[in-house]
């Protein structure tokens, strides 16, 4: 698939911006030259509108497309809509078994009619898609049943959050905000949308739908009933699971969408700060909040030791000591008595195997005096194995705590609790400190009488009002979910157990056998493949993130970055000189970290096999020099079609590449942007998102920026 155009119509501050693609094979690279707040994130989502509709936006759709610098107090709607033209290659049959690589253009059209929100709630109706397929005698229209299959076979709505990202979002993988069950789900998610395992999960899911058939129609008698019933609740659990996960995976989307919103709110906020005279008060908070951030993962540290503390060795031995020094008494008077360890079974067992005793009586099979006596020793064996296995544990026990000291353990015990106790109390109050500091600084910003500012803080307040919600249905979900799985494997060990137990002639209980297996072996294939792809996706990612950064384990013995890999348990981790691990996200400089994850992007796309434009915003935020210059390099050889939404600051250094490759490069710019950054006023009547051609080298009317020095 390759993007030839895009025509964008009233789509927020879009209210009419054509975009243009090159789809030149060796000038595959488009530089949309865009400052910041100039609606590249909004034409990414227009795009994506486009292809996959209101349920690919933003916060599960709750995004409003309607301009947003109009009133729409009367009531009125407008029209918004998006038309994507694009090339798909195609293999046509022909004759006797001869096929041909075709190329055919598309022509993708989606409106839909929206008024403006009224208390958070969007007002959008009439929203129709229609694809047209362009012929040499004009446009054939496609048909509705067959547009989804199109779209999907050419690039996979799993698959949009690879092919459409920014440098910012693409941090997510490695950033140290995220917990590492979180990070480790994100790079999880990806590779299963890289693999579509969806379709494995829904064999999985109707395999335990006809396990569970099979079972309610076991006779229900003996333990039939009782597994019937065991199935029935296991069913149950594992919809809840499934549903509870889509649940969590909805909100983490959301999460991160909020996530990235505050981030904005927040810079917003300090610019304006700034620009207010109140760069110290911004320092002083960032500062503050860089402090606030640190002990919140000491805090994290210590909860986790006492947690540890209150489960450890000592602890089960202090709160022990009494039925411990009981025990150790009983069990030494046994010891002397020559009573431990002490078994019977094994000796008798040993005169079965022999024709004579020890003592010389007949033992021999067959004889009348061998058979009696062999008949009084299986009954004494039999007798004896009772006694012998409580002597086994006794035993196994005496060794265990013979040596053993309760007292002293308390004592260790208590000295540990103490010691991480009073961290973590220590910790607690200075974070509480912090955070009472941390209010008094925005208190003292709040007193700034800006307009702008009180809205930018009333919308950021929202955000975060959003934020404590969706996390309480984050924490809630997960603690419901990590209980059902304890659940659902206590069920699947009772129907074990009563499975055993059924009748061999009753074929339905057979049948539910082998759904298990089968069900089992789509897992394992799962797992299998998740793996394998798992290995291909790290092995591209350490090439051409060694490439990018212009590290060779192998020739320079001074490069501090030696290796990358994706491990089984989905981290992304870094490695230096002699095996030494790296933190990505604070071990390596901005440049570098930037790199790893979209190496992590591009080994994705790779790995896919899908031939789809990779459409990137602001991908060399943070970098200068050799590294900027080498990952758009190896972003231009390992894509397809690259189109890049750069700042005016990311193509100072990489100018010779983008002449040299790339194939169309054009301007955005913002008109609310004057006069404080644009050095003419434009000449427009509202406020929208303004092209012109002036590609990396050139400035007009239009485009012109001053050179701002905030004092």
């Amino acid at each position: 698939m390759k993007l030839i155009s895009a025509k964008i119509r009233n789509f927020r501050l879009l209210k009419k911006l054509d975009l243009d693609f090159s789809t030149d094979k060796e000038k595959r690279l488009t530089v949309i030259r865009a400052a910041n707040e100039t609606g590249k994130t909004t034409t990414q989502n227009a795009l994506i509108w486009c292809l996959y509709g209101s349920k690919a936006l933003p916060q599960k759709g709750a995004y409003s497309l309607f301009p947003s610098d109009e009133d729409g107090s009367d009531g009125k709607s407008v029209q918004v809509s998006v038309e994507i033209e694009f090339e798909l290659a195609h293999v046509a049959t022909f004759g006797k078994g001869n096929h041909q690589y075709k190329k055919a253009t598309y022509r993708l059209v989606r409106v839909c009619s929206e008024g403006a929100p009224k208390e958070n709630t969007i007002v959008r109706n009439g929203e129709v898609r229609t694809l047209w397929k362009v012929t040499p005698n004009g446009t054939e229209k496609v048909n509705d049943n067959d547009v989804h299959a199109t779209i999907h076979s050419a690039l996979p709505e799993s698959l949009k959050d690879v092919y459409f990202t920014d440098g910012d979002s693409a941090m997510s993988f490695i950033e140290a905000a995220a917990s590492q069950g979180v990070k480790r789900k994100r790079v999880a998610n990806a590779i299963e949308a890289l693999l579509g395992l969806n379709i494995i999960d829904k064999t999985i899911s109707h395999l335990s739908a006809v396990s569970t058939e099979f079972a309610q129609q076991i006779d229900n008698k003996d333990y039939a009933k009782e597994l019937e019933k065991i199935d029935d609740r296991i069913l149950g659990l594992g919809e809840d699971i499934d549903a509870w996960s889509k649940e969590l995976d909805e909100c983490r989307v959301v999460l991160a969408d909020i996530n990235k919103g505050l981030k904005i709110k927040d810079s917003e906020i300090d610019e304006a700060l700034t620009l207010g005279d109140k760069d110290k008060l911004v320092q002083e908070k960032q500062k503050l909040q860089g402090a606030i951030k640190r002990n919140l993962n000491s805090l994290e540290s210590a909860y986790k030791e006492i947690s540890r503390v209150a489960s450890c060795h000592e602890m089960a031995m202090a709160l022990l000591q009494k039925e411990i020094e009981g025990a150790k008494e009983i069990l030494n008077d046994l010891n002397q008595a020559k009573q431990l360890p002490k078994v019977n079974v094994p000796i008798l067992e040993e005169l079965l195997d022999r024709d004579y005793c020890f003592c010389g009586s007949d033992l021999r099979s067959g004889s009348p005096a061998g058979d009696e006596k062999r008949r009084k020793i299986a009954a004494a064996i039999e007798a004896s194995r009772e006694s012998d296995l409580i002597q086994e544990a006794a035993s196994s026990l005496f060794y265990r705590i013979r040596s053993s000291q309760p007292g002293m353990a308390r004592e260790a015990w208590l000295e540990k609790y103490s010691t991480e106790s009073q961290r973590l109390m220590s910790l607690l109050k200075s974070l509480q400190e912090q955070e009472e500091e941390l209010e008094v600084i925005e208190e003292n910003i709040k007193q700034v009488q800006d307009s702008q500012l009180i809205k930018l803080r009333e919308q950021r307040d929202k955000l975060r009002e959003e934020q404590q919600r969706y996390r309480g249905t984050e924490a809630t979900r997960i603690n419901q979910i990590g209980e059902a799985k304890v659940r659902l494997t206590e069920l699947e060990e009772d129907r074990q157990k009563v499975g055993r137990k059924l009748g061999k002639t009753n074929t339905s209980a057979s049948n539910w056998d082998v759904s298990n297996i089968v069900k089992k072996v789509f897992v394992e294939i799962k797992e299998s493949l998740r793996k394998e792809e798992l290995g291909k996706v790290s092995k591209e990612m350490n090439r051409i993130f060694l490439s990018m950064i212009g590290s060779d384990s192998e020739k320079s013995e001074f490069s501090m970055i030696r290796h990358a890999e994706l491990t089984e348990e989905f981290d992304i981790m870094v490695y230096g000189p002699n095996g030494h691990i790296l933190n990505p996200d604070q071990d390596l400089n901005g440049a570098s970290r930037r790199a790893i994850t979209l190496a992590f992007i591009l080994a994705l796309t790779k790995v896919s096999e899908v031939e789809a434009p990779n459409i990137i915003d602001t991908p060399l935020g943070m970098m200068a020099g050799y590294v900027k210059q080498s990952v758009l390099l190896n972003a231009i050889r390992e894509g397809n079609q690259i189109i890049l939404f750069l700042t005016h600051d990311e193509i100072m250094g990489v100018e010779g590449i983008i002449d040299k490759y790339a194939g169309m490069v054009y301007t955005l710019t913002n008109p609310a942007h004057y006069p404080k950054m644009l050095l003419y006023k434009p000449e427009v009547k509202a406020t929208t998102i303004v092209r012109c051609e002036c590609d990396h080298h050139m400035y007009c009317r239009i485009c012109q920026r001053r050179s701002v020095e905030i004092a």
